[in-house]
């Protein structure tokens, strides 16, 4: 008798531990997006800014928030020029809610990227750049910010969409954006967006407003790696202008237009008075809509820039960044069916011309 009640007391605790390890049992899913978090999460700092009025009515100062993230030890931190611009006074609070005083390194309003840097009491926890061109739509990725000032919030989603445009002077956030699904909202701008192995793969930028759900943007991560040692070391980044607008040619348009050649960069607008206007490049007269999209036809095709054949957008921008204002450059055109090669000499991109979303 006292076996088997013993036995059965047994079989009752094997029963009670089974259940419990069932119901605290983690999908892969759940503990890779713990595991993210608890790693980023210590990285992420969350931004207060104070600006003079822009009102003289209300003689108040105005309030910015946003999020960044560290990418040294030494406290150098990522976030976005439309939160620190005309900041007379920056505070970063980091994830165990302690404040620092920061000061601005550097900008560059036409990719909306900042550098900032404060005085840690011990070595920062840091993230670091992985690559946003081999995303993939539908790719899992996770945004960590402070939506509202709701600090070290993380939200999950997807790749909704990549290849989106911003409203820039460069043609680095032409047809270039990553677009998400992961919930964004004020306050979110300038933190995160990190892959499945904890990389951040985007800097959160924008979101489409008004009344748009789960539609938010990011600046790709080879972008950001780009720029963001010359705001360090320089306070600014130099780049070379050219002064067009263009798309890239993509089947979905040669089925609709005919255009030819099936690979290239279809130029839209060319700036007046810019390089390209100057050499001699034209942009299109016929408008056409496709819902809320507008497409300019009839403009050049640029197939080469040097001696690297051109079929997308990011070909341009990839071969830009190996010159600098005044180098002489040469672009291989379609025009009207007939091949052309025309001689450009670089100009200084102007950050004013930057409209900050």
């Amino acid at each position: 008798m006292y076996w088997q009640k013993l036995k059965k007391n047994w079989l009752k605790v094997f029963l009670l531990l089974v259940w419990a390890n069932v119901a605290l049992a983690l999908t892969p899913f759940e503990e890779n997006n713990i595991a993210i978090y608890q790693k980023a999460q210590k990285a992420v700092v969350h931004i207060e800014c104070l600006k003079k009025p822009t009102s003289p009515e209300i003689p108040v100062p105005e309030r910015a928030v946003g999020s960044g993230f560290f990418i040294s030890a030494e406290g150098h931190i990522v976030t976005n020029y439309h939160i620190v611009k005309d900041a007379y006074h920056i505070l970063v609070s980091d994830w165990q809610g302690k404040r620092y005083e920061a000061q601005v390194l550097g900008t560059d309003p036409p990719t909306d990227l900042a550098v900032l840097k404060i005085k840690p009491e011990a070595p920062t926890a840091q993230l670091t750049f992985g690559e946003s061109r081999h995303l993939k739509i539908g790719q899992k990725v996770l945004a960590i910010g402070n939506p509202f000032g709701l600090d070290n919030t993380l939200t999950v989603g997807v790749v909704s969409a990549l290849n989106r445009s911003l409203p820039s002077p460069t043609l680095e956030l032409s047809h270039n954006i990553i677009q998400t699904d992961a919930a964004i909202n004020p306050g979110n701008s300038g933190g995160p967006l990190l892959d499945s192995e904890g990389q951040v793969v985007g800097i959160i930028t924008a979101i489409l407003k008004p009344n748009a759900e789960n539609i938010g943007f990011a600046i790709p991560a080879e972008v950001a790696t780009r720029i963001i040692p010359q705001l360090i070391t320089k306070g600014y980044a130099v780049r070379p202008f050219v002064g067009i607008r263009g798309i890239d040619i993509t089947p979905r348009l040669v089925t609709l237009f005919g255009i030819k050649p099936e690979e290239g960069v279809l130029v839209q607008t060319v700036i007046p008075g810019s390089p390209a206007a100057k050499a001699g490049i034209r942009g299109g007269d016929k408008i056409i809509l496709l819902g809320e999209e507008k497409i300019i036809l009839g403009g050049d095709v640029i197939v080469g820039i040097g001696k690297r054949p051109v079929r997308r957008v990011l070909d341009i921008v990839q071969e830009l960044t190996r010159h600098r204002p005044g180098d002489k450059i040469t672009l291989k055109i379609l025009r009207q069916g007939k091949r052309l090669t025309l001689s450009l000499t670089l100009g200084r991109l102007n950050p004013i011309n930057f409209s900050a979303p």
